[in-house]
């Protein structure tokens, strides 16, 4: 009877591991790492001017955002984001009323994004699977004083 009771104690182990790594996958928390083909990269036609528009350099790299904390005093801003790394990245800012999203852009690229933004701090990655859990995100921190 032992060793029925420990096969089964085995089996129920293997059974979380799979569930677990199964939920892995699943939303921010993927771990695969893909590598997508970038979108044609133009410039960004904006009426972009201060005071009430700022624009920001961001990096993005193999895997990290740069700065990891972006500030603006700025409500309007335009990312001028440059692929320092050798994958397609993007660069997503998650906003209390929704996602705005770069286009994918490839090694050596610069890609823009505009965004309307309240006073807080937000949440910006990269949403290419595998890269945000790998260390692809930075803080948006908007409002004056930042």
């Amino acid at each position: 009877m032992s060793r029925v009771r420990l096969h089964a104690a085995r089996l129920a182990v293997l059974l979380v591991a799979v569930v677990a790594l199964g939920a892995c996958e699943v939303g921010a928390m993927q771990t695969a790492i893909e590598n997508p083909t970038p979108d044609p990269v133009t410039a960004l036609q904006t009426t972009c001017t201060p005071p009430s528009c700022e624009e920001l350099a961001v990096q993005i790299g193999d895997f990290a955002i740069l700065p990891p904390v972006i500030r603006t005093s700025a409500p309007r801003v335009r990312f001028a984001i440059t692929n320092i790394g050798a994958y397609t990245h993007s660069l997503e800012v998650r906003l209390p009323g929704g996602v705005v999203s770069s286009p994918r852009i490839g090694p050596g690229q610069t890609g823009y994004l505009e965004a309307d933004l309240e006073p807080g701090t937000y949440e910006a990655l990269d949403p290419t699977p595998g890269h945000a859990v790998r260390g692809a995100r930075a803080s948006l921190v908007a409002g004056p004083g930042s």
